[in-house]
């Protein structure tokens, strides 16, 4: 079994089913990149795999144990990076950091926050307001943020929206070093080049079902995507 099981997952809103009897496994040391059109039920199926929904049928398991609807146990093992800023820019990036270490119930050392810092090429600005960081510094303070209680797996929900190349090439190779340590990635983004540069499994959410690609060295993702949308 995998690090991450969605076992035959229903989940609808009314009349409209979201997620249609999916079943996925995330195997520990993935990159997994998540596609769909705007609709297909990715933020649901995010929001079940977080406890913040409980689907109608189904069941999630985190190494074989059953989370489905549990977000306090999801809080430990998950870490998220969103395309919003979560942090508060009137503290330090330091500052931040034990802020929301507290949140997580952690008490880490000065060491032990420097090393997170080092590892997104953020220590020289750790006395720096967050309100005065550059885009590029904000992603990795996020990002950051979410490597504070050591989760077993990342999710990266469209991370590098708004940045310049140069910088999301630097993201992206701050999230494989992370990933080369055993962090399982889940990455939602709209951004084609990204998730075949970056993922080693990728899937596609189209009205609840997923459909998992076999991706070989000239795959055209954005044709096989319209292919499975249009279906």
């Amino acid at each position: 079994m995998g690090l991450i099981k969605f076992s035959n997952i229903s989940k609808s809103f009314g009349k409209k089913k979201v997620i249609d009897d999916l079943t996925l496994e995330i195997d520990k040391g993935d990159m997994f990149g998540l596609l769909g059109p705007s609709g297909s039920g990715k933020s649901t199926l995010i929001k079940i795999l977080l406890g913040m929904h409980v689907p109608d049928k189904g069941t999630v398991f985190f190494n074989g144990e059953d989370i489905t609807g549990n977000p306090e146990k999801l809080k430990r093992i998950v870490g998220l990076t969103t395309q919003e800023n979560a942090f508060y820019e009137k503290l330090t990036i330091f500052e931040n950091m034990q802020y929301y270490a507290g949140l997580y119930g952690i008490r880490p050392t000065r060491h032990d926050i420097m090393k997170i810092l080092e590892s997104v090429k953020l220590e020289h600005a750790k006395d720096t307001l967050a309100g005065n960081i550059s885009g590029g510094m904000k992603r990795r303070l996020d990002f950051a943020i979410s490597l504070l209680h050591d989760p077993e797996l990342l999710i990266l929900d469209e991370p590098t929206t708004g940045l310049d190349p140069l910088l999301v090439e630097q993201f992206w190779h701050i999230v494989s070093d992370i990933r080369k340590r055993g962090k399982t990635i889940l990455v939602i983004s709209h951004i084609f080049s990204e998730i075949q540069e970056n993922c080693n499994r990728i899937g596609i959410l189209n009205k609840g079902r997923m459909t998992e690609l076999k991706l070989e060295k000239h795959t055209d993702l954005m044709k096989r995507f319209k292919a499975i949308v249009n279906e």
